[in-house]
């Protein structure tokens, strides 16, 4: 059922040798910097987490996989996996956790007694050969004593906590070659060290912007935050891989000057080019990936080659030119259909072991409001002893597992049931089933969450003792099916569709700073935000004093700061929809405690053009934060309908979506009003209509029975 792509061996060579200037040389760089110390190197180990959030294990038998890559054997040492992990007080012998590597059981530690355990299993053997390897933690849990007893309970559990690591290096030591082909894996960081992305002093609006298009791309690969963008002139130590990015005339610092002094002559006209350097201090190095040009413009045009994953997949070398990119040949998006790996899942087979997946997010689409009988379309296969009803009936023998298989399939909260025993089979093995659902549950966020669940895999009979065992594998080309519908009415966006329609990838945004900076960290949360799917929309990051009228009319926009700020929008205060006194924002107009805001932001239709948006967010503190990032938080997941959003402290949020409601409840009852008025009217005319027929035809009849009258006196008279 999977999908198969073709890739054709003509195109990838005429990309590489028409797009590419590469140098094929793996003699290491390295630079050796003097003002700057570097805390780590790349030989050291560090702690990896296992994962970002709790994972519950529910008995009498269950497992989790882990998995990490090493990219070239290594020597013993200090090398191993700890799980800190809780479990239920009910919890007997002989209740259990094994870890296994690769498959085969190295330790296995008793959960009776305590609730909780750090298992360290050390790392060696073939667990340290190049390649992908395997960490499973299988549990086993008893909480009643006897033979043939039932040992399914809510109390019988053990959960791995998110502080689990792999303590392991993984990093290149510093006698290997270095390559871009490094690139992205060694610069998502680690829970020990951060990767910057380091900037100029006072970068251009093209390199701040593609600095954090690299972060954001960065940031959607890590599982931690580990991506900070910094300034040159902030960096006091190194603890990590960086990236530097910017136009060689932007720097300014000695120790910068230091690094990139043999990189500035290597630089074509109009070109980006790259390098990765071991930058040495005493005896620490780091790696670093060199973004370079000599127009912070010929970055920023080029900047998709480290974000789009058909060029990353094609970079390789030590140095890198471009000064064009290549046209790729891209499936066009379809947003009426996500597939599962669109949502970051693959194949997955649920079991005895497994029988529930994650929750996995997927923003969707604008247009949201035109969805139409969306439904979820299943490809999948099941073992042999999952039977349907009726062969369950025909051949059930005392050693066979019986019972009812179910998959529950949980969208926004809400579970669809699957009859997996009931369903048809191609030639192959193969099942499909269409699950349709209704729209509402998609409520008026643009998130959905998904997650499936398998009922009747496991052998309730303790007593039933069989190898056989029960699946269910599906496949990843499995998909959403969301049908638009094209839709005569007209929807108006407000904060519970953010970060859409700015994130919208069909249009551009445009960002307005004002002249006040903004810290890199704000810069970087607000782009994470509009990174939709791992994918950003076109960003033009101009300042207040260069936008133009011209440029507002094209797409929608996000003012940082208020009318304080921008002259353009100062000059549409009168089409605002909160109302301003001497600059300042009459809040409680909207029914907001003026004295407790600290941050505040609303969104409404262009002023300057009435098809695209317009978010303001702006701060009543005298500092440079206009927005926090708790806020950015709050309006991704916000479901009520509201335009205005006010924080008033940590956790601390209000909206005017009642005040919004009446307004739209007012101007529904003032529709219908109109409407009855109308009706009236019409009524009455028609009435009137008709009366004035019936009299016109009383009329006409009472003039031809005159008539015949006058004609019939006439004869006789005659006679």
């Amino acid at each position: 059922m999977k999908r198969i792509k073709l890739y054709f061996l003509s195109l990838i060579f005429i990309l590489y040798v028409t797009s590419f200037t590469y140098v094929d040389v793996f003699a290491n760089s390295i630079v050796e910097i003097d003002s700057v110390p570097i805390q780590g190197t790349n030989s050291e180990i560090t702690k990896q987490p296992l994962t970002n959030k709790p994972i519950e294990l529910s008995g009498p038998s269950a497992e989790s996989n882990f998995y990490y890559e090493l990219f070239s054997d290594l020597e013993s040492n200090d090398y191993y996996v700890q799980f800190d992990i809780t479990n239920s007080e009910l919890l007997i012998e002989p209740s259990s956790l094994t870890i296994k590597i690769d498959g085969e059981p190295v330790h296995t530690v008793s959960l009776a007694g305590e609730n909780s355990h750090n298992v360290r299993v050390k790392l060696e053997g073939t667990a340290l050969n190049e390649g992908i390897h395997t960490i499973t933690a299988s549990f086993s849990g008893y909480v009643m004593e006897g033979v043939c007893v039932f040992q399914n309970s809510t109390g019988n559990w053990m959960t791995i906590q998110a502080n689990s690591f792999l303590n392991i290096e993984t990093e290149l030591n510093e006698d290997s070659a270095i390559s871009l082909e490094d690139y992205p894996r060694s610069y998502i960081g680690s829970l020990e060290h951060q990767v910057d992305v380091i900037i100029p002093k006072s970068p251009s609006n093209e390199t701040m912007q593609s600095a954090h298009i690299i972060a954001s791309y960065l940031s959607s690969q890590s599982m931690e935050d580990t991506i900070s963008v910094v300034n040159e002139d902030e960096v006091e130590a190194i603890n990590g891989n960086i990236v530097i990015v910017g136009a060689t005339e932007e720097f300014e610092t000695s120790w910068m000057n230091q690094t990139l002094n043999s990189e500035e002559n290597e630089i074509n006209k109009d070109s980006l080019y790259l390098s990765q350097l071991q930058i040495k201090y005493e005896q620490h190095s780091v790696n670093a990936l060199v973004v370079l040009a000599n127009h912070s413009k010929d970055i920023l045009k080029n900047i998709r080659l480290l974000t789009t994953n058909q060029y990353v997949e094609q970079i390789t070398g030590e140095t890198l030119q471009i000064k064009d990119l290549p046209t790729l040949i891209e499936e066009q998006p379809n947003d009426n259909e996500v597939t599962l790996s669109d949502l970051g899942m693959a194949d997955l087979m649920l079991d005895n072991f497994n029988t529930r997946t994650q929750t996995y997010y997927y923003y969707l689409p604008a247009n949201k409001h035109d969805i139409e009988n969306p439904s979820i379309e299943l490809y999948l296969k099941r073992s042999d002893l999952i039977k349907n009803s009726k062969e369950i009936h025909a051949n059930k023998t005392e050693t066979e597992v019986d019972g009812k298989v179910e998959l529950i399939v949980t969208i926004n909260g809400v579970p669809h049931s699957v009859d997996i025993q009931a369903l048809e089979e191609d030639a192959d093995g193969n099942a499909k089933v269409n699950i349709p659902f209704d729209k509402e549950i998609l409520q008026d966020n643009q998130l959905v969450t998904f997650q499936m669940e398998a009922n009747g895999l496991r052998t309730e009979n303790p007593c039933l003792s069989t190898e056989k065992s029960k699946w269910i594998y599906i496949f990843d080309d499995s998909k959403l099916i969301l049908p638009t519908q094209s839709n005569s009415d007209v929807y108006d966006m407000n904060f519970n569709s953010f970060p859409f329609p700015f994130s919208d990838r069909n249009d551009e945004l445009f960002i307005v700073l004002p002249n006040e900076e903004i810290s890199n960290e704000d810069m970087q949360n607000l782009f994470n935000v509009l990174s939709i799917n791992n994918s950003l929309p076109t960003i033009h990051l101009v300042s207040s004093s260069e936008i133009t009228e011209e440029q507002l009319e094209k797409g929608h926009i996000i003012f940082i700061g208020s009318i304080n700020e921008h002259k353009l929008l100062k000059s549409m205060v009168e089409d605002l929809i909160v109302n301003y006194d001497e600059s300042v924002p009459r809040l409680s107009d909207h029914g907001f405690l003026q004295s407790e805001a600290k941050f505040y932001g609303f969104m409404q239709k262009n002023p300057w053009e009435e098809n695209y948006y317009m978010a303001v967010l702006d701060n009543l503190d005298e500092n440079n934060q206009y927005f926090s990032n708790e806020l950015l938080a709050y309006l991704q997941f916000l479901e009520n309908n509201a335009s205005i959003v006010v924080q008033s402290g940590p956790d601390k949020f209000f909206t005017n979506a009642v005040q919004l409601q009446t307004v739209e409840g007012n101007n529904l009852n003032k529709d219908e009003t109109k409407r009855s008025s109308v009706l009236l009217n019409w009524s009455i005319g028609f009435f009137v209509l008709i009366s004035v027929l019936i009299i016109l035809i009383i009329v006409y009849y009472r003039r031809k029975k005159l008539e015949r009258n006058n004609q019939h006196w006439k004869e006789t008279v005659s006679k």
